[in-house]
């Protein structure tokens, strides 16, 4: 399991290095701006935990370590979509953040499904829960990627 909780955090790293671009001299820039600028900032706490986190994965974790780990990355996604929300968003990305909370919060769901799984840990749940990190953390990547995308290029527009 250890191998697809390593996959988990880099993946979670990988949502931390996306980065929003300031926007330039308009109408509303320091509106932008200060969006720009939190959600920036939520992401280098999620990545600050998520980094925590990554260093106590070991090749020879048992479930209940495994689960342990998974509730950690559980708690760093809810912060990080609690910290998302919070956010005042211009109305100019508002639909293109809901995007990102919405991927934030699924990826969330399905990772309390695989800790769900861990707290009896046969040999299926086992299997389950690997199954389910690994195409949530396909199809995360995928989601955020295109709300960052998409932010960016909304607050370049307008």
């Amino acid at each position: 399991m250890s191998g697809v909780l390593k996959s988990a955090a880099l993946l979670l790293l990988a949502f931390a290095a996306f980065a929003l671009v300031a926007c330039g001299g308009d109408e509303g820039r320091e509106e932008k701006n200060t969006y720009v600028s939190q959600v920036n900032a939520a992401q280098a706490r999620f990545a600050q935990t998520v980094t925590t986190v990554s260093e106590r994965i070991t090749e020879k974790s048992s479930s209940r370590q495994d689960r342990e780990t998974l509730e950690q990355f559980q708690t760093a996604i809810d912060d990080v979509v609690a910290d998302l929300r919070d956010i005042n968003v211009p109305g100019a990305v508002d639909t293109e953040h809901a995007q990102l909370v919405k991927a934030m919060s699924g990826f969330g769901s399905d990772i309390r499904g695989a800790v769900s799984a861990l707290r009896n840990p046969t040999e299926q749940n086992i299997q389950e829960a690997r199954k389910t990190i690994t195409t949530a953390t396909q199809t995360v990547n995928v989601r955020i990627d295109a709300a960052i995308a998409a932010i960016n290029s909304k607050l370049k527009q307008t």
